[in-house]
């Protein structure tokens, strides 16, 4: 029922501070917690994936173009996105996929800055002994 241009009690709007949810409202209660002294731990919003580790036996399952991944020294790459990529031509990392690559690259990219940056964005984790 309408009473002078006002709506029903039931249709009224809560109007104040915006709804908070998840992330906003754990921040909140930390920024809140720390300025009284309380927090104990710093609030990460993300979970934080453990490092991977994989065995050769794992790597050598992704041993073609579709799935490329290689080890260099202690760690695995996946550098799959990679090939098309490389300056000297995608045979030579098509030729790695699946395989121990460190004796490759090092053998031609020893010392250079470039290309161990290049291959660190490919780092997919440690190799297991």
């Amino acid at each position: 029922m309408m009473r002078q241009g006002r709506p029903e009690a039931t249709s009224r709007v809560r109007l104040g501070t915006p709804r908070r949810t998840g992330d906003s409202m754990k921040r909140t209660a930390i920024a809140v917690l720390a300025a009284a002294g309380l927090a104990m731990v710093a609030y990460a919003p993300a979970a934080v994936a453990a490092p991977k580790s994989y065995t050769a036996a794992q790597v050598a399952k992704h041993a073609t173009a579709s799935s490329c991944w290689s080890i260099v020294g202690k760690s695995v790459y996946d550098l799959t996105k990679f090939i098309p990529l490389h300056p000297g031509g995608q045979a030579m990392i098509k030729s790695l996929c699946g395989k121990n690559g460190t004796a490759a690259f090092t053998g031609k990219h020893s010392g250079q800055a470039t290309p161990a940056t290049t291959l660190a964005k490919y780092r997919i984790g440690a190799l297991k002994s």
